[in-house]
């Protein structure tokens, strides 16, 4: 059975990487002549005579262009070559950069090709960057649709839902826009930051990192760059008559494992296992709830006092 699923799939790679229609009747041809697409190679090297490439590894993806440039220029260092002159054409998802500084950490395939303006000595590197930490390859829906507010814990967290990508990175998207989670800082009402510039009367959102390049001295970790603007409808609703009791919510609150233990991560599987079918409710969740008193393996969650949709508090219990 193994080898059969080996043999299909094999088929199923022959048959979509062709161009053409092939016949399997007698005398139609040869498989030699079936036209396939050439082997798309991370580096490939013609000519450059003693130079040593071993050690280069385009695939690797904690490696820049940048950096991948300079260590391309120490191996050259000593040669007949100067990497510096050598004449470089790149294209980035198939269109040539003509920029003479291009930004060569956004996300996209890359197709760099270097010589010494013959065709005799040639490197062709591909390369695909995932890795970006400019702000427009994080946030790609910039229609955030129907908010209840536009407070910026709730323009951040219906970013985050609209640009499933960011999950992964929740606390350092929070910590960047809103502030460090720390319960002076989110366990507040917070009106405005400096980074989120939003205007509800025009249903925008300017996110701004203060930052309009990157480099390999940034924190990837910490830092984004560049700004993109999302849009919103702010359509405010009708609180309940009276608000859901926390100590008498039959709530789920053994949140299992986390990834890290942070106000963000707590909130978030906190949601997750109580409130997923009911997403609308992301604004005074995020606003109207405050994670207290954490500790290595539980929390205290309490409404703010002044919620029309809370009240009381529980304890949720994690690892």
């Amino acid at each position: 059975m193994k080898k059969l699923l080996t043999i299909l799939g094999a088929l199923t790679i022959v048959t979509s990487s062709t161009k053409g229609v092939v016949s399997c009747q007698t005398g139609s041809g040869n498989w030699n002549d079936i036209p396939v697409d050439p082997p798309v190679l991370a580096f490939d090297v013609k000519g450059f005579p003693g130079v040593n490439f071993k050690d280069v590894n385009p695939q690797d993806n904690n490696q820049t262009i940048p950096m991948l440039f300079a260590q391309l220029t120490k191996i050259f260092q000593g040669t007949k070559w100067d990497f510096n002159t050598l004449h470089q054409q790149i294209k980035f998802n198939g269109s040539l950069i003509t920029n003479p500084n291009p930004d060569l950490y956004r996300n996209g395939e890359y197709n760099i090709v270097i010589n010494d303006n013959t065709s005799e000595n040639e490197l062709t590197i591909n390369k695909t960057v995932v890795n970006s930490n400019h702000i427009a390859d994080k946030v790609k829906n910039l229609d955030l649709g129907t908010v209840d507010d536009a407070r910026p814990k709730t323009i951040l967290i219906a970013t985050v839902f609209n640009n499933m990508g960011l999950i992964s990175e929740i606390d350092k998207f929070g910590r960047f826009f809103i502030g460090e989670e720390t319960e002076a800082i989110w366990n507040q009402q917070i009106a405005s930051v400096p980074r989120l510039k939003i205007d509800s009367n025009s249903g925008t959102a300017i996110l701004e990192t203060g930052k309009d390049h990157w480099t390999d001295h940034d924190d990837p970790q910490k830092d984004y760059y560049e700004t993109v603007t999302v849009h919103f409808t702010v359509k405010s609703k009708q609180p309940p008559t009276n608000p859901m009791d926390l100590a008498n919510s039959g709530l789920s609150t053994n949140l299992g494992k986390l990834p890290q233990v942070s106000i963000l991560q707590i909130m978030m599987m906190f949601i997750t296992l109580n409130f997923a079918g009911n997403l609308d409710k992301l604004s005074e969740l995020l606003n109207d709830l405050y994670v207290k008193n954490i500790t290595n393996n539980s929390a205290d969650i309490e409404a703010w006092s002044g919620s029309k949709y809370f009240s009381g508090a529980l304890k949720v219990n994690f690892s």
